[in-house]
């Protein structure tokens, strides 16, 4: 048994728990029975500093910040076991999540506590059990996320607003009671005002999204979680359909794919998307909203440069604002030498007063990221880690050893039958739920069969981020080809910069700024 200065409480709500408790009910029930077993097993109760709540929802471990402090916490060595209400809350993802918790937890010796059971991983039957349990939660997850689906879409149909978050220009209320209660919009009237001053200056005083959105900031029209209007806002809002009565659903569903070993999500535009009338009020009429739309069809957005110039481009976001930040090139007329000055400055400077910076800089942090990441992977290398294909298999072991288990089991039954122990009526009931537990069990099997294990080649990864490493200390390479290599190694890049913006900052006086630097590990 673990230790109780060394055990941490983990509490996350579910989509089996009652859906019309919120987190914090859920939570605060599931932390009464935990403290409950933890009086009677230590004789006190966990202290706050050991309890882990995770509000947030989200099927895979990155989707959950809380999920991911806590496995870091274990790499520490100082924890024992983690204590939670069952092994489905740590994971309901698919087998690579899977295989993440179950590695957390057995390379670092710590135990799963729950009320019913304590789960020891470095055990093999404990961990064969493990497995089973947060294989069937992931099934279990599937099938509600079916159910739900199917229910989203029939509500929608039927003119509903189903979002979380009421658009710009609405607010969101429940009509009705009981069974003929449904969830529609009201118009906000400032912000429904701001909504047609958009669409007039668009369509007939032929601003732009920029100027619309200057416009707006000069006349007091606020957006709701920030102090300017971006035109990146004001052109999304210009195609939505909720402004003329209509509802919409999956225009960008959220599409997973692999991508250099790893999950990612993409939420690409889609033509066959859900549109129907709504039960909500129009802001302005159908007329005007296609006005505006042909007006896009006409005016197309003419690229200043035909030629890529900067390297980081797609790459570099501002921490602050989140705007994208551009390359500026400065000459230097006055001494006549022709100098040329590179800086970074963020699209939104004259909104969120972020301070530019050398590209130089910039550039060299990012050469230590990959060189630091060389270096780790080299290190992977001289290790031989394989741990992802024994995972695989041990799972593919695990789920053959049962699926023997329950065939041995059916010819039991079979021959308890012909032997006249049980009756015809008994033995339908009995093989009826064990033949669904054997087509269960087959198709697990059959998944991680056709499943391949995440096999991550480090060699590649070292080729692949020495080429791009090689190209940006390389004048003779284009902008295009390093952003090229860049976007094969790096996802995003933020950069971070709380110094004033003043003259003489960079030039004469240190410009301190952070990257944070996602790399496609």
């Amino acid at each position: 048994m673990a230790e109780f200065d060394n055990v941490i409480i983990y509490l996350r709500k579910s989509r089996s728990d009652d859906p019309m408790q919120t987190v914090e009910d859920v939570l605060a029930k599931h932390e009464s029975i935990l403290q409950d077993y933890s009086i009677k097993q230590w004789g006190k109760p966990v202290p706050e500093n050991r309890i882990f709540r995770e509000v947030v929802s989200g099927e895979t471990i990155q989707d959950r910040p809380v999920m991911q402090q806590i496995m870091k916490l274990l790499e520490t060595g100082f924890i024992s076991g983690v204590l939670i209400i069952e092994p489905q809350r740590l994971s309901r993802g698919d087998l690579q999540d899977c295989g993440r918790i179950i590695n957390s937890f057995r390379y670092t010796n710590t135990v799963v506590i729950t009320p019913p059971k304590t789960y020891d991983l470095s055990d093999e039957y404990d961990r064969k059990f493990f497995e089973m349990e947060l294989t069937r939660g992931n099934d279990y997850l599937e099938y509600t996320k079916k159910i739900l689906n199917r229910g989203r879409i029939a509500s929608i149909k039927a003119g509903n607003y189903i979002g979380n978050i009421a658009p710009y220009g609405y607010r969101k209320v429940v009509i009705g009671t009981g069974k003929d209660k449904y969830h529609t919009l009201d118009i906000e009237p400032k912000e429904a005002e701001a909504i047609r001053i958009m669409f007039d200056l668009y369509v007939n005083k032929d601003y732009g999204f920029t100027n619309i959105a200057h416009f707006l900031d000069s006349a007091g029209y606020k957006p709701r979680n920030s102090d300017n209007w971006s035109p990146a806002a004001i052109s999304s809002m210009l195609n939505n359909e909720i402004y003329i009565g209509r509802v919409v659903w999956n225009r960008r569903q959220t599409v997973k794919k692999m991508q250099d070993g790893m999950i990612v999500r993409t939420r690409p535009r889609h033509s066959d998307y859900i549109s129907v009338p709504g039960k909500h009020p129009a802001i302005i009429s159908d007329e005007l909203f296609y006005a505006a739309k042909k007006k896009r069809g006409r005016t197309p957005k003419i690229k200043k440069f035909t030629e890529l110039t900067n390297p980081l481009a797609g790459l570099l976001f501002c921490g602050r604002c989140g705007f994208a930040i551009s390359m500026k090139k400065y000459t230097d007329k006055r001494s006549k030498t022709g100098h040329e000055t590179i800086t970074m400055l963020c699209n939104n400077q004259s909104n969120c007063h972020t301070k530019s910076v050398m590209y130089s800089l910039v550039i060299a942090k990012v050469k230590l990221s990959l060189q630091q990441a060389i270096d780790d992977f080299e290190v992977h290398v001289n290790n031989n880690d394989d741990s992802e294909q024994i995972l695989q298999q041990n799972i593919i072991n695990n789920l053959t050893e049962e699926l023997e288990h329950l065939k041995e089991k059916d010819i039991r039954q079979k021959d308890a039958y012909e032997d006249g122990i049980y009756s015809k009526e008994e033995f339908l009931k009995r093989n009826a739920k064990l033949t669904e537990q054997i087509s269960i069990t087959q198709e697990k099997l059959n998944n991680a069969l056709l499943e391949e294990p995440r096999v991550c080649d480090y060699e590649e990864k070292i080729v692949r981020f020495r080429d791009c490493l090689n190209a940006l200390d390389d004048d003779n390479v284009s902008a295009a080809v390093k952003n090229t290599l860049l976007k094969a190694c790096i996802d995003k890049i933020l950069y971070y910069n709380d110094s004033p913006s003043l003259p003489g900052i960079g030039r004469y006086v240190d410009n301190p700024f952070r990257l944070e630097i996602f790399l496609k590990l």
